[in-house]
C-alpha cells in the first residue's frame, strides 16, 4: 500500500485490492458515532464519504449525519 496524500486528520492510502483507504490520524473512541476507517473505490468517493463524515458530526452534535438519521 502506498500513501497518496495527507488531509487534515486523516491519512489515505491505496487498498491492497484497489480502491481508497483512509484511516484517522488520531482515532476517536470505539463508542463514539464517528468513524476511525473510510473506503472509497475512488478518489473522489472517499472524499465524498470523508465529508459526510464531517458534515454529519457538524450537523448532529456527534452523530453521524445519515438519512435515516435524519428521517421522520
Amino acid at each position: 500500500m502506498t500513501a497518496i496524500r495527507r488531509i487534515p486528520g486523516w491519512e489515505i492510502i491505496e487498498g491492497a485490492g484497489g480502491g481508497y483507504i483512509a484511516i484517522r490520524t488520531v482515532l476517536v473512541s470505539e463508542h463514539s458515532p464517528l468513524s476511525n476507517v473510510r473506503c472509497g473505490a475512488t478518489l473522489p468517493e472517499l472524499f465524498e464519504h470523508l465529508e459526510e463524515e464531517t458534515r454529519g458530526r457538524a450537523n448532529s452534535n456527534g452523530r453521524r449525519g445519515r438519512a435515516r438519521d435524519r428521517a421522520g
